[in-house]
């Protein structure tokens, strides 16, 4: 079969497994933010749990596609992997371990949690969510922007590590942020539910 067509199908599929991914994990990171101020019911679960599997196989796209492209682009030699290659691959190896890690801790925390505001849990379990959930958006905007922006093709290794460091440490300062910041929501929320509910049961009064 002709390279190029190879190529052309390989990539094709490896930017619809970064839109697969990308899109609806940003989707999935919207729904799961309601639980700031209101506990997910039943079928926004369902719904994150069916996300999940969109993204996983988004992700399985990019490791199938990647790894053809990769093939055809430097024979697997190593001498032929760029440090933008290089710290791509790193990037999509902490993208699926994350993955695995809302699947297998992820979902589950919130489906134990289902009644519960994210702002009421305790501060470990807050940490841990809310990571996830950043890291997840730093390595998907990572890889989209290794992917897309020529710019960064000739940078030194020492460069991008700095760069893609500095994403990731902007991720953790925002889920320190949302795990800090979750409990004044949380009751900010439920003071708004009580209003109308207080309201009412004041005395009335007819003149």
């Amino acid at each position: 079969m002709d390279q190029t067509l190879i190529n052309d199908v390989a990539r094709a599929v490896h930017l619809l497994g970064m839109a697969l991914g990308f899109g609806v994990a940003f989707i999935a990171d919207l729904l799961a933010a309601r639980a700031m101020v209101r506990p997910l019911k039943d079928h926004e679960l369902r719904m994150l749990h069916s996300f999940h599997k969109v993204v996983s196989f988004g992700l399985l796209l990019l490791w199938t596609s990647g790894l053809v492209l990769l093939w055809l682009r430097t024979g697997f030699q190593s001498e032929n992997f760029s440090p933008k290659l290089m710290t791509k691959i790193g990037v999509v190896l902490l993208l699926t371990a994350n993955a695995i890690a809302i699947g297998r801790i992820g979902l589950p925390t919130m489906y134990a949690y289902q009644s519960w505001r994210f702002g009421d849990l305790p501060l470990s379990i807050r940490l841990q969510m809310s990571s996830l959930a950043t890291i997840s958006a730093a390595c998907w905007f990572s890889a989209l922007s290794l992917g897309v922006f020529t710019q960064l093709r000739p940078l030194p290794w020492e460069t991008l590590s700095l760069l893609v460091g500095v994403t990731y440490m902007v991720a953790l300062a925002a889920a320190l942020a949302a795990a800090t910041v979750s409990p004044i929501v949380a009751y900010f929320a439920r003071w708004r539910e009580s209003r109308p509910r207080l309201f009412r049961e004041l005395p009335q009064y007819h003149t």
